[in-house]
């Protein structure tokens, strides 16, 4: 962490991840002239959007550390500081020209005027109704006094992110070690405001997935004789997506019920929401190509077909994991750039493959004129392309809120950005089901050596039934959904 002569050292995190929102402090270093903080949403008892236990309608912020320091020469001062984000510009001072705030008062900037530098040693919190905002706890040693305690409550009166600091401006002071904990409380629970929705979020799109997978499994059951190895695939992850959803309901269950995430969890479900997202780019991919359509195998293309699924599941683990489980701010920006890059670089690398072979197997269906699986395959693409332009504006809009540096204002919907991805993909799996849904007429779609005719021609004279049942169905059958009055199913549009 970066020091200066007279600045306190902030490391201001976007969105940091709470691993726990009982935080343990255990023999936690703070050097001087150094700030440590959290950042949590709170929801005032009157906005919350629900109360029950263990809150029971209450909200606070316990602290209950225990400071002490080695050098006891003079005597030194600590200041813990609790704050609503609305008054972070009030807190510490930005000179002309610097790109870091100064959050310590020292004997120069009182000298130059500077407004909430009071005294010497002390954090420069802004003069005026704003101060009065700030809550100030100040743990104070005399000479020779090495230790000092801290228990306090500081009710949450308003809704919204709230800072918690822990200043060491006094230069007397010396190191200090901290020892204790703080306790985040909502009014229904210890689970963080900007995740709290994201726990019935998670719960509704467990049961979408499970009757997604009951509805697929009656229809496999029905048509067991003539299932493709892709629906086998898309049984697979549909599976995937019900076991990743539920983990993450139970995660944030137990969360809200202990204040502290468990790792086993964290990892069941980073490990099942990454294989889902590696085996679903490789089902796309390998349709993309055609196999099992225009192709009876990938050949060449297979070895590296697994070669990518493999580098991309192996960097998407380590990313994932790290993610939920080391807090954003400990990871430096070299550091997390060098965990996220690869992964960027590897979707980019599916999605170039995915539609280079999606364009020639559209050529090959339009140039033997299945008209069928051209169809089928239109769809496809008219899918891919649809969430690629989803995608593109979300990811706009996400990068406008992160540069107009208004994500405490929008800490209470902030979980969307992760929720919008799981619709997203929710939804193309749906689609997929619904074009490859099993049906009696599965086996039309399948590679086959026969050259096949445009289903619109008319019958030769020499075309007797066995030579029409050859053709193509149409493309009605591969629908979720009841049996029409010939047996067919209803069309999936």
């Amino acid at each position: 962490m970066p020091r200066r002569p007279g600045r306190a050292a902030l490391a201001c995190g976007l969105l940091p991840l709470v691993a726990s929102n009982i935080y343990l402090y255990n023999q936690q270093t703070l050097e001087p002239d150094v700030i440590q903080y959290r950042r949590v949403g709170m929801y005032a008892p009157d906005d919350s959007p629900t109360i029950g236990p263990p809150g029971n309608g209450n909200s606070e912020i316990k602290i209950d550390v225990s400071i002490s320091r080695v050098s006891t020469l003079s005597a030194g001062l600590i200041q813990v500081l609790v704050f609503h984000s609305e008054h972070l510009d009030n807190v510490g001072y930005l000179e002309p020209g610097a790109q870091q705030k100064t959050y310590c008062c020292t004997s120069t900037l009182r000298k130059l005027g500077v407004p909430g530098c009071e005294s010497a040693g002390h954090a420069i919190i802004s003069p005026g109704k704003a101060s009065e905002e700030v809550w100030q706890q100040d743990v104070t040693f005399g000479v020779n006094e090495s230790r000092s305690q801290l228990l306090a409550d500081y009710r949450v009166g308003k809704s919204g992110v709230h800072y918690l600091f822990f200043s060491s401006c006094d230069p007397g002071t010396g190191p200090v070690l901290i020892d204790g904990s703080t306790v985040w409380m909502n009014p229904y629970g210890f689970l963080p405001g900007e995740l709290f929705h994201l726990l019935p979020f998670f719960g509704v799109m467990s049961l979408v997935y499970l009757g997604l997978g009951v509805l697929w499994s009656v229809l496999c059951a029905r048509y067991w004789r003539e299932l493709l190895r892709l629906q086998n695939c898309i049984s697979g992850v549909i599976a995937l997506g019900m076991v990743e959803t539920a983990t993450w309901y139970f995660d944030y269950v137990s969360f809200n019920s202990t204040g502290t995430r468990g790792v086993g969890p964290i990892v069941v479900g980073v490990f099942a929401s990454t294989v889902k997202k590696t085996v679903s780019r490789l089902l796309v991919l390998v349709v993309s190509l055609g196999y099992g359509v225009v192709r009876p195998t990938l050949g060449a293309d297979g070895a590296r077909v697994v070669a990518l699924g493999v580098v991309y599941f192996t960097f998407s683990m380590v990313l994932d994991t790290v993610s939920n489980i080391s807090p954003i701010t400990d990871i430096s920006v070299p550091l997390r750039l060098l965990f996220i890059l690869p992964v960027a670089l590897l979707d980019a690398a599916f999605y170039w493959w995915i539609f280079s072979g999606l364009s020639r197997t559209l050529s090959q269906l339009l140039s033997r004129k299945q008209s069928a699986k051209l169809t089928l395959y239109r769809r496809f693409s008219h899918v891919l392309i649809a969430s690629i332009v989803l995608s593109a504006a979300w990811v706009t809009w996400q990068m406008v809120v992160i540069i107009s540096d208004s994500l405490d204002d929008r800490w209470d919907t902030l979980w969307i950005f992760d929720a919008f991805w799981h619709v997203l993909y929710a939804a193309i799996l749906m689609a997929i089901a619904c074009m490859w849904s099993p049906s009696q007429n599965n086996l039309q779609y399948a590679y086959s050596d026969e050259l096949l005719q445009d289903d619109d021609a008319e019958h030769d004279d020499e075309g007797d039934e066995d030579g029409a049942a050859a053709k193509e169905a149409p493309s009605e059958a591969f629908s979720i959904g009841g049996e029409d009055a010939d047996g067919g199913t209803g069309k999936c549009d």
